[in-house]
């Protein structure tokens, strides 16, 4: 009974440490072990496709609907670790605290489609977090699209627009969801469960 107790008493912690260690949650305050994993996503996978480096952050729509990426603290510091590792420059410390400090906001990199090349002018957001309807603090959409991957077929013009919204009293480990508002009100909402994103 004694050794059963201390087998227990020993593989307890380590097994809390290894479940903590295995669940993820949006920080806006990153510890150093969580900033040096950041940098090393980023250098480490410097030669790989945007995309595909941003997956973990991002939400898809069926191809030629559109994509919305969430940039946390933690992809925010990979991302230019990433940029600073393509150009062969050096990501100092002082880097990695300027890309650390995103703010209390939520940053959303959306890419919307549509057939004029002025169709994304008058795009806005909304996030529905529980029961409330938060409004963007920054909104950033272009005047005029650039031609989409399905050129000249529709939709023929894509678009990269932009909205902040602030985090003060949403749970972290909640599931948000991002509505980018075309300007006719036909919403394309984007699930995003907080907790299984760095």
């Amino acid at each position: 009974m004694k050794n059963i107790f201390s087998l227990t008493v020993v593989f307890s912690p380590i097994l809390c440490l290894l479940l903590l260690k295995l669940t993820y949650a949006v920080s806006l305050e990153l510890s150093a072990e969580q900033i040096k994993e950041a940098v090393e996503y980023g250098q480490k996978n410097r030669s790989m496709e945007i995309a595909l480096f941003s997956k973990p952050w991002t939400i898809c729509k069926e191809k030629g609907i559109g994509t919305a990426t969430l940039f946390t603290p933690f992809h925010n510091i990979a991302y230019k670790a990433r940029k600073f590792a393509v150009e062969r420059r050096e990501f100092t410390q002082h880097d990695i605290v300027q890309a650390a400090e995103i703010g209390d906001d939520f940053t959303f990199s959306v890419t919307v489609y549509g057939d004029e090349y002025n169709f994304c002018a008058n795009y806005t957001a909304k996030l529905y977090y529980k029961d409330d309807v938060i409004q963007p603090e920054f909104e950033f959409a272009p005047e005029i699209a650039e031609a989409s991957e399905f050129w000249p077929d529709p939709p023929s013009h894509a678009a990269r627009l932009v909205f902040k919204f602030p985090t003060k009293d949403i749970d972290l480990n909640a599931l948000i969801m991002l509505a980018v508002v075309a300007p006719g009100g036909e919403e394309t909402v984007f699930d995003f469960p907080l907790s299984k994103i760095k």
